[in-house]
């Protein structure tokens, strides 16, 4: 399933100068309970925007060739294609976008095989809360002033 998501908080003011600009992730996650917890963890930073989720890795490359977000952030095992081939395909295909890949399995191997396809990070799902802010503040630093405070680095 691939769903965009068109929602504006009208109860903030639409700011026209570029340092007010949104980044757009595409979040992509065959689990509801994951995909719910990065919806409410991206839900802390003004300036970002769930632009569209997809269920694995196919729709997910699809929802990122229409929309062309900023970010993705992607989980490692999934059904169609995973994390490693998505992030591979989007590589090649979209340098640009930023990619993190996320999973429940965390270890030095996971971590050196997503920078090796193309990642910009790998961060496990139990330390999504504490180093989301660290990569995104690091990949976004034109916007990093209006994420969530970090602790003191």
């Amino acid at each position: 399933m691939v769903t965009s998501v068109m929602r504006r908080d009208k109860s903030r003011p639409v700011a026209s100068s570029a340092s007010a600009r949104k980044i757009r992730v595409v979040l992509v996650d065959d689990s509801a309970l994951s995909m719910n917890f990065l919806i409410h963890l991206l839900e802390t930073f003004p300036r970002v925007h769930v632009a569209g989720q997809a269920e694995d890795g196919l729709d997910g490359f699809a929802l990122v060739s229409k929309l062309q977000p900023d970010l993705v952030l992607t989980d490692l095992q999934m059904p169609g294609l995973d994390g490693f081939q998505l992030v591979k395909l989007l590589r090649q295909t979209y340098p640009a976008i930023r990619l993190i890949i996320t999973s429940a399995h965390d270890g030095p191997l996971c971590h050196a095989a997503s920078l090796q396809h193309g990642a910009d990070a790998f961060i496990s799902k139990r330390c999504l809360f504490d180093e989301f802010p660290h990569h995104f503040n690091r990949l976004f630093p034109d916007v990093a002033e209006s994420a969530i405070s970090t602790s003191q680095e």
